[in-house]
């Protein structure tokens, strides 16, 4: 797109920031040096700020590197070396430094770094590990690594999963740019407090359950008894930080940014998801309605309110909820509010952020004449398997099979309570037994309580409506209410 021709000719500082997001292969000259030493090819770009930062996979001197490009002067660049060279002076595994310097006559400030291969990051890592003793071993060797920061004064202030790197046996520090040395021997209680809640704050609240089996391996480290850090004030920061993290990344969800591409006009509002980028896509997202008439298009609705139906776009299948316009009267009471289509946009992602399974959201699009907000469509990504009402009927013949789906339904409701998460039309119609697990659609009801007095009721409300579900299946009804009771979900019913 943005890509260069393939060449062995140096780029410079200003073609790097004309290319934006996604710049090609390249070669960079580093200052200083001769050939071959001075040459750094850069195969891909893992992650770019534009007109700022590039971090790419390449080789240098025929070893695999990873290679840092500060765009914006030194500034970054030497928080960058300091980092690094604290965690190398406390002994802490990090990837070693193999060059730090400049190239374009000084224009640009580059760090290369050794690849640690085969490894994954901590975030990676924790998403496969589908058992609980594995998840809680990842988390105990992350809270040792933390442990060893703080032990040496040092503060990872940007203390994500992405920031950990697994390879075999050894977890390594990435990312000195947020290392903070705090010039104590070791980082003090509410330093460490803080900076543990950070990193809690980064996992899914399902998570929250292990603190009490990892927090332990932390404290030992520390030569801490359990009086020296609380766990009730920890829970607290984790809470508090998880909230902000939550709405910082919602705001982002309405942006331009590295996962979305945004276009706004007086006549339309347009985000969607960067990795879907493509030109069939572009297509389809100029006129979605026109997928009506493909060959593979098929209603799944048709109501005065909202129409859906699927679709294929780059061999994707894709449904798509337009919300309709019924009248003058409703357009009038839609035209300053936030389109419904906007509500699913926004609690697709929050749920993704809280690790609970949702149709993946691919774009949402709204008609617009200036603040005045029209029709809307939400495209998300189609979830095959059935709807929880086959429970019910003749399709889940298999008694042991309907325990399993009923299992994962009612983890699903535990995960909407913790995340104090209400649904607002709990019909069997609106969770997918899919191959991956219990999948929740239609969220333009769904709301998020920040008193829990409101999300008592609201719970109450979905749950009542939850087991009318099942009034022609008195087996299937006994089931999800003894479930439900087990997960403490609701005293009666």
């Amino acid at each position: 797109m943005n890509s260069p021709p393939l060449t062995d000719t140096p780029v410079s500082a200003a073609a790097l920031v004309q290319m934006g997001r996604q710049p090609g292969p390249f070669v960079l000259a580093l200052d200083g040096q001769t050939d071959p030493a001075a040459l750094l090819d850069c195969y891909e770009v893992v992650r770019a700020i534009p007109g700022r930062r590039l971090v790419c996979r390449g080789a240098w001197q025929g070893r695999d590197v990873f290679i840092k490009l500060y765009l914006d002067g030194g500034k970054h660049w030497q928080v960058e070396c300091r980092g690094l060279q604290a965690l190398a002076d406390k002994g802490i595994a990090a990837p070693a430094v193999l060059h730090t310097g400049t190239a374009d006559c000084g224009a640009l400030h580059v760090i290369v770094l050794e690849a640690i291969q085969p490894a994954v990051t901590l975030e990676t890592a924790l998403s496969q590990a589908h058992e609980e003793e594995a998840r809680v071993a990842l988390l105990q060797q992350a809270i040792v690594c933390i442990a060893s920061h703080h032990c040496a004064g040092l503060e990872q202030r940007d203390i994500h999963l992405n920031n950990f790197l697994l390879a075999g046996e050894c977890l390594y520090t990435l990312d000195g740019g947020g290392i903070h040395d705090s010039g104590s021997t070791e980082l003090p209680v509410t330093q460490s407090r803080e900076n543990l809640a950070l990193f809690f704050a980064e996992l899914y609240p399902d998570d929250d359950a292990f603190i009490d089996r990892v927090l332990p391996v932390y404290l030992q480290r520390r030569s801490w008894g359990s009086d020296d850090l609380s766990v009730a004030t920890l829970r607290q920061r984790i809470s508090h930080f998880r909230g902000r993290r939550l709405r910082r990344f919602l705001k982002k969800v309405f942006r331009d940014c590295s996962a979305f591409i945004c276009e706004h006009s007086w006549r339309l509002f347009r985000v969607y998801d960067r990795t879907m980028d493509s030109a069939e896509m572009v297509e389809f997202l100029a006129d979605p309605d026109a997928s009506l008439q493909h060959a593979d298009a098929q209603y799944l609705k048709q109501g005065n309110t909202c129409t859906l139906w699927t679709t294929r776009v780059d061999g994707r299948q894709l449904v798509v909820k337009r919300y309709n316009i019924k009248g003058l009267k409703h357009r009038v009471g839609r035209a300053f509010r936030k389109t419904r289509a906007a509500v699913s946009w926004t609690n697709a992602h929050r749920l993704g952020m809280y690790g609970i399974l949702t149709a993946r959201p691919v774009a949402l699009i709204e008609a617009r004449f200036g603040p005045v907000r029209g029709r809307a469509w939400y495209i998300s990504e189609f979830v095959a398997g059935d709807d929880a009402s086959s429970l019910c009927g003749q399709a889940m013949l298999d008694k042991a099979g309907q325990i399993r789906a009923g299992q994962k339904l009612t983890d699903l409701l535990a995960q909407l309570a913790l995340s104090s998460l209400s649904h607002g039309d709990m019909k069997a119609t609106n969770f997918i037994l899919s191959e991956r697990g219990a999948v929740v659609i239609d969220l333009d009801a769904m709301r998020k309580h920040d008193a829990a007095e409101s999300f008592q009721r609201a719970q109450r409300r979905d749950l009542r409506r939850f087991m009318r579900n099942w009034e022609a299946c008195p087996e299937t009804r006994a089931m999800f209410a003894e479930m439900m009771r087990a997960r403490k979900l609701v005293t009666e019913l």
